[in-house]
C-alpha cells in the first residue's frame, strides 16, 4: 500500500510513512467528546487489515501557527498487511 492510497481514503491532517509504518495525525482544539479510539476506529473501518502499532494523544497549549506535530493531536501508527 502506498501513502497516496492512505491519503485518498482516510481523513487526517498529516501523513507519513517510514519502513512500512504509516503515521497519521489529526489535530484538535476541542475534543468534542472524541478521543484517540475514534481515530483508531476510523482507520480500522477503512482498512480492516491494518495492525495498530501505537496510538495516543498529545496535548499542548495553543500556539497559533504551530504545526500539527507541535499542537494538540491524536496519532496512530499502523501497518497494512
Amino acid at each position: 500500500m502506498k501513502l497516496s492510497d492512505i491519503k485518498s481514503k482516510l481523513y487526517a491532517d498529516t501523513y507519513s510513512q517510514k519502513d512500512g509504518v504509516f503515521t497519521v495525525r489529526r489535530g484538535f482544539f476541542y475534543r468534542m467528546g472524541k478521543d484517540v479510539s475514534h481515530f483508531k476506529n476510523d482507520i480500522l473501518a477503512t482498512f480492516p487489515s491494518a495492525k495498530i502499532i501505537d496510538s495516543g494523544e498529545v496535548w499542548k497549549a495553543f500556539r497559533g501557527g504551530s504545526s500539527v506535530a507541535n499542537s494538540s493531536h491524536w496519532f496512530v501508527k499502523f501497518t497494512i498487511e
